[in-house]
Order: structure tokens, then C-alpha cells, then sequence
């Protein structure tokens, strides 16, 4: 269902000018998405069954999250996604980006903050090197009000 789904996306996208990555046409986005949505139809089916992987893990006596954890994860990856949004359009692409890592970072409770700061500084300057530099992404990276 899901790589039918990309296959009729790539087929409706060739109908509008899809050009090319420094200069992207209207068909570009919706090309790579039905793109990813035919890989990941063809992954998922040979993926482990979720109830073999639980049982495997119960079985090594792995820690299991607890339901409050899960909670926490989910809400600070939507917590990041919204504050990329907001700063992004703000403050510009490297504060909505290092908002974002270390917001999603938090939700795992093994990091602390300052790994979390670490890892969010690097993928900040991993971000702008290929989004400013080798996509030429014309997103501001910084930018007041």
C-alpha cells in the first residue's frame, strides 16, 4: 500500500516541471517523497516482527521505557519540530536547527544536557555546511524578527 502510494506520487509529480536540485521545479518535492515512500514500502515488510523484537529484548533482560519515557520522547521531538518552525522563520536556520537537535536530544533520558548541546552544535554545523553550502538552500541563517 504505502510504495503504491509513492508509485502514484512519482507519476503525478512528472506532470509538473520537476528540474533539478540547485534549482528545484514544483514536481522536485513531491517526486523524492513518492521516492522514499516506495523504499519504505519495500522495507517494511522485511523488517522484524515488533512482538519477536519485544520478546527478544525481554529475553536479554534489556531496561524497558516506561510509559512516562515514551511520552517524554515523543513530546520533545514535536516540541523540536514546532520550535524549528517558529525560529526558523525568526531567527533564522542555525538557531531553529540547534533547537531542534537539542530539544529531540532531551527526550532521551540517558542524554544529559550538555551531550545534548554537543551533539545539537555539531549537527548545527553539519546542517549549514550541506543545506547553506553544497544545497544552497536559500533559508537565512540568521535573521532578527
Amino acid at each position: 500500500m504505502i510504495a503504491g502510494c509513492g508509485a502514484l506520487t512519482i507519476l503525478h509529480a512528472y506532470s509538473y516541471n520537476i528540474g533539478e536540485l540547485a534549482r528545484m521545479g514544483p514536481g522536485y518535492f513531491p517526486l523524492m517523497v513518492g521516492c522514499f515512500l516506495v523504499v519504505l514500502g519495500v522495507l517494511v515488510p522485511l523488517s522484524p516482527d515488533p512482538d519477536e523484537v519485544l520478546e527478544d529484548a525481554h529475553a536479554a533482560d534489556l531496561p524497558q521505557p516506561t510509559r512516562r519515557q515514551r511520552l517524554r520522547g515523543m513530546a520533545c521531538i514535536a516540541g523540536g519540530i514546532g520550535l524549528f518552525i517558529v525560529l526558523g522563520h525568526y531567527l533564522g536556520f542555525l538557531p531553529a536547527a540547534f533547537a531542534l537537535v537539542f530539544t529531540a536530544a532531551m527526550g532521551d533520558t540517558s542524554n544529559s544536557p550538555k551531550s545534548a548541546a554537543i551533539l545539537a552544535a555539531a549537527m548545527t554545523l553539519f546542517a549549514a555546511v550541506v543545506f547553506s553550502w553544497a544545497l544552497q538552500l536559500q533559508f537565512p541563517m540568521f535573521r532578527w524578527g
